[in-house]
């Protein structure tokens, strides 16, 4: 059957937790497929600068397995730590004022 299963797999994993007056939930079930492709990344509690801010994301695995673990587990720094990024209070505090 090439890259599926004959059957699914429908163990389901469950997450969920608060942080930042927000609480979220999650779910993931592997399917049809080989191997579970999809990963995803849940922090309601950014540290320093961004203490107000969470970050939430889901990678799809089309690129493979491995790739998205490799983005959930680094992407977040991967942004956060490029000097573009917002790096003082008073940058935060213009994103929040004006958006931009």
């Amino acid at each position: 059957m090439g890259a599926f299963l004959d059957k699914p797999k429908t163990d389901k994993h469950n997450e969920n937790g608060v942080g930042n007056g927000l609480r979220y939930g999650l779910s993931s079930m592997q399917g049809w497929r080989i191997e579970m492709e999809d990963a995803h990344a849940a922090v309601a509690n950014l540290p320093g600068v961004l203490k107000d801010w969470a970050f939430f994301a889901v990678f799809d695995g089309h690129a493979g397995a491995k790739i998205s673990a490799h983005c959930s587990e680094h992407l977040l720094n991967s942004i956060t730590s490029g000097e573009e990024f917002l790096t003082t209070e008073d940058d935060i505090k213009h994103v929040k004022m004006f958006g931009n």
